[in-house]
């Protein structure tokens, strides 16, 4: 049983949980590859095939770290970013996000992107350690607390 006043939703009791990276990404594969990539970080993975599915997990679920592509069908990556800056939850508004994109007009993609508030960009293909070192700066480990 559970002492009287606890609240089972919070998972990051003394900030052990992992942190929770949300992939919003129309190809499966990528977002795969992202999962592999990332493992050495032992990252929660929410998944998205779509910017709007990627909103109404992001408004659900709490998310530490977004990554998502430019080219998506409907909603593009920049007006996802975009739509998270402007989220009424501060938290939510504040979250990291880093956008990826094969496009071959990078400097306008990229222009886009810090238009609409991301935090970091990265053209594809990515390659492992590019990734983790991007998020490694946008989202540090977080701090083992002291005993």
């Amino acid at each position: 049983s559970r002492p009287t006043g606890s609240t089972p939703t919070v998972r990051q009791a003394g900030g052990t949980g992992p942190q929770r990276v949300l992939l919003v990404d129309d190809s499966r594969s990528i977002r795969t590859l992202l999962k592999i990539y990332l493992m050495a970080r032992s990252f929660e993975f929410l998944e998205a095939e779509s910017a709007e599915e990627g909103l109404k997990v992001a408004e659900v679920e709490q998310v530490d770290l977004i990554l998502t592509d430019f080219h998506m069908d409907g909603m593009n990556g920049a007006d996802f970013a975009g739509q998270i800056r402007a989220s009424t939850n501060a938290r939510l508004s504040k979250v990291p996000i880093l956008m990826m994109t094969g496009d071959p007009n990078v400097a306008e993609v990229r222009a886009l992107g810090q238009k609409a508030g991301i935090s970091a960009f990265v053209r594809k293909p990515v390659s492992c350690a590019q990734l983790m070192t991007l998020v490694d700066t946008i989202l540090p480990l977080p701090r083992a607390t002291a005993k």
